[in-house]
């Protein structure tokens, strides 16, 4: 369906009142609710704004709770549980909505993209409930250091061992660590090491040839260094011809050692963990042991390599 067919229909038509949905739906604390143009200002359900969105050249109104939008222009301020809860929301009624708003990154509200901005303000949050707001040592480049709120870290059970191997293990993961490379004698408790070989052929390219070969008087050969090669075998085609170069490379068959495991595999192993030791997990808690990861191990080395950390769906949802 397409996105001008999905707004006419989750429009609520209102008059000068707002109709029984739309209080219907404020009265549930929805975050995202889609209204038609004419909706009378003085009539905006306490607690709530208009919108203009924009998304692929349409445009639609839409109440958005006053204290999310408080959220989205000061990220890292408030109340981080609260910021947390509304930015999900949020995010998941969004994207129910049209998951290509949320996914693509397209959506524009009010000219700024909410979409991706959502996500980047629901990232702060889970840093603010992570770290203390404390100054302590910095990094080579200046960055301060993480000085983490240990009674959350307690609360995440990232002081148990069970926890920490596979904290660790998926950390690894996401550097892409080689099994040489990992030293630690929990970490490679938990991963399995598979055994790679690679080997195949391929037609070469002209530069590759001209680059291994030289002309012998009647047929052109392969140059000395490039003969007798352990990682690699050069063949040519030897005809009385300067125009014709064909060959080929074969890398020869390469043994190593790698790290095989799912991240998801890990932070399912995580949760149920838990679950069993706890009974009742938080709705943010996997994002924040995400967050944890990105901070204590995987920016210091890679910042590109971070877990990317989407807002949990309400956890009501999935029961109906």
């Amino acid at each position: 369906m397409s996105l001008e067919k999905q707004i006419q229909k989750k429009k609520i038509i209102i008059k000068k009142y707002p109709s029984l949905e739309v209080l219907a739906q404020a009265e549930k604390g929805n975050k995202f609710i889609i209204v038609e143009d004419d909706f009378d200002f003085d009539y905006i359900p306490q607690g709530y704004t208009l919108i203009d969105m924009k998304h692929k050249g349409n445009s639609f109104k839409t109440l958005i709770p006053q204290s999310l939008l408080f959220y989205m222009a000061n990220p890292g301020e408030g109340d981080a549980e609260g910021a947390l809860e509304e930015i999900a929301d949020f995010y998941g009624e969004a994207e129910d909505f049209e998951d290509d708003m949320i996914e693509n990154g397209e959506t524009n509200i009010q000219e700024a993209n909410w979409a991706t901005l959502s996500r980047n303000s629901y990232e702060t949050y889970l840093v603010n409930r992570l770290v203390k707001r404390k100054k302590g040592e910095r990094d080579e480049e200046g960055e301060p250091v993480p000085e983490f709120n240990q009674e959350v870290l307690n609360k995440l059970d990232l002081d148990d061992d069970y926890v920490t191997q596979r904290v660790k293990a998926i950390a690894a993961l996401s550097l892409g660590k080689t099994a040489d490379q990992v030293n630690a004698h929990e970490i490679r408790d938990v991963l399995k090491h598979v055994t790679v070989r690679e080997q195949g052929t391929k037609e070469l390219t002209r530069e590759e040839f001209n680059k291994i070969t030289c002309w012998a008087g009647s047929h052109y050969a392969i140059k000395e260094e490039y003969q007798n090669r352990s990682d690699v075998e050069y063949n040519i085609d030897s005809r009385h011809s300067t125009s014709h170069k064909v060959g080929t490379k074969t890398t020869k068959q390469k043994t190593y050692a790698v790290l095989d495991s799912k991240i998801g595999e890990l932070e399912t192993d995580i949760t149920e963990y838990r679950k069993e030791k706890n009974k009742e997990l938080g709705r943010h808690d996997q994002s924040l042991i995400r967050q944890y990861v990105n901070l204590s191990y995987i920016a210091p080395e890679n910042p590109q390599a971070q877990l990317d950390i989407k807002p949990p769906e309400k956890q009501e949802n999935k029961n109906g």
